[in-house]
């Protein structure tokens, strides 16, 4: 993808992916944890949220990102979205004997590792592409 319509497209696909992966996600925690306390249904929801709600916050917040590092970000979106309805539909499998609440403990942690690396990449290229420029002609 190239030119500005296209990371429009990207943003746009990312963003609704997201709405549909939080929806999703929360949906298949709330079919597979039904039978639980009603506090422990809330903490689960904040967990599996949390992931989604940084990005579309990173989405926000960083829309002074160079083009590179806004379109990495959104690929992240994608492939966490993604990686979660896998995930929490049983197409990856989890390790044999495992409850189902391992899924909706583990999927976010990973997520949040994968928004760090991606946060800590994009603001290291950011950062060293913006030093390398020479400096402004006066």
């Amino acid at each position: 993808m190239t030119g500005p319509m296209s990371r429009r497209v990207l943003r746009v696909i990312a963003l609704i992916g997201l709405v549909v992966g939080t929806a999703g996600s929360l949906g298949l925690m709330f079919n597979a944890g039904g039978r639980n306390q009603p506090v422990l249904l809330v903490l689960f929801t904040g967990w599996v949220f949390s992931p989604f709600g940084a990005l579309a916050l990173a989405d926000w917040r960083y829309k002074q990102w160079s083009d590179a590092p806004r379109t990495t970000l959104h690929v992240a979106m994608l492939i966490i979205t993604f990686g979660s309805l896998a995930a929490y539909s049983g197409v990856i499998p989890m390790p044999p004997g495992s409850r189902p609440a391992f899924s909706y403990l583990m999927v976010p942690l990973g997520s949040w590792l994968l928004i760090a690396v991606v946060v800590l990449a994009t603001r290291r290229l950011s950062s060293s592409a913006s030093s390398s420029l020479p400096p402004p002609q006066a």
